[in-house]
């Protein structure tokens, strides 16, 4: 029973560190994949959202229920969240490492 609740809290965490942001280009984003993004703007506000829609002089994403437009002049970084396949390994490798300790 303990090894099924720690299993049980464990997943979240093995799911929750898949994920990292790399810094990209403008033009390197595509409209088609509908992509998680945080964008810092030249004002120092940081805005994290769903890709909605993109074009040549703003973007738009979906934060919540709101949607966010922004033009690109006043982007100063753009991030894309990516599948971490070495980060994936590390937590599971990690987890049963510390299984085997109990």
């Amino acid at each position: 029973m303990k090894k099924l609740i720690i299993l049980l809290l464990f997943i979240p965490l093995v799911f929750q560190g898949c994920f990292s942001y790399k810094t990209v280009n403008y033009s390197q984003i595509s409209n088609d994949k509908k992509q998680k993004i945080i964008i810092e703007t030249i004002y120092k506000e940081n805005i994290k959202g769903k890709l909605i829609s993109i074009d040549e002089k703003q973007i738009t994403l979906k934060k919540s229920s709101e949607l966010k437009t922004v033009n690109k002049e006043d982007i100063r970084f753009l991030s894309v969240r990516k599948f971490s396949i070495s980060k994936t390994a590390e937590v599971v490798v990690g987890g049963y490492v510390n299984s085997k300790k109990n």
